[in-house]
């Protein structure tokens, strides 16, 4: 999340006519200017229908998981702030659906996954496992270990979009462990026992391409 929303979010208070305003008109008004972050925020709000609180198995509550896989807090540190201004959103779908997709288009990782889940698992919208797939690559292919780590549970089970690939599982899971996240360390280590060297062998130099491909 970009440092100026975060900034001026924590300067808001002082800022003149802040009396009659709140973070979450806020996030209304940033995100009217483009702004990815308030666009995912106001997602997740209205998906959930933002009441104070985090509820287990929310999009809020997604959100917040796969930040703490990179030791993120500033996910936190937003909805604290709607808590603390004691904003109340009401849950709309749609709405949520296309701030999300707005945010997503302009590049936030966050929402690519989670927008991508709700299209792959078809929650909330009309499943669409080709572009549920498609935004978690791009996430994937942009450096984030979440959608890196999420692509190596849909290669390890198989879909009705994706054939199942224990190598291809693998790679994800060693890429998404060396981007930082903490389920992708675990999921490695035990996939490389099971599988034996030989496969493990394969799915390291199937990672070294996948990292090739993401820093081109």
């Amino acid at each position: 999340m970009k440092v100026f929303l975060l900034s001026l979010a924590l300067l808001a208070p002082a800022l003149p006519g802040r009396a009659e305003g709140s973070f979450f008109r806020y996030l209304l008004q940033s995100a009217d200017h483009g702004e990815a972050e308030s666009l995912f925020v106001l997602g997740v709000a209205q998906r959930d229908g933002w009441d104070g609180t985090i509820k287990s198995g929310s999009i809020a509550a997604k959100w917040c998981d796969l930040a703490a896989e990179l030791g993120d807090q500033r996910p936190s540190l937003v909805l604290g702030l709607l808590q603390k201004e004691g904003d109340r959103v009401m849950k709309d779908e749609a709405k949520a659906v296309r701030w999300l997709s707005l945010a997503a288009s302009r590049g936030d990782n966050y929402a690519r996954v989670i927008l991508g889940d709700m299209l792959l698992e078809g929650d909330g919208v009309p499943a669409d496992w080709h572009n549920g797939m498609e935004l978690i690559k791009k996430s994937a292919a942009a450096g984030f270990a979440p959608a890196q780590f999420r692509l190596g549970l849909i290669y390890l089970v198989g879909d009705q979009s994706t054939p199942k690939n224990e190598i291809d599982a693998l790679a994800w899971f060693i890429v998404a462990a060396e981007g930082g996240s903490k389920p992708a360390e675990e999921f490695r280590d035990e996939r490389t026992q099971q599988l034996g060297r030989e496969v493990a062998r394969l799915a390291i130099k199937r990672s070294r391409a996948l990292l090739a491909k993401s820093d081109s």
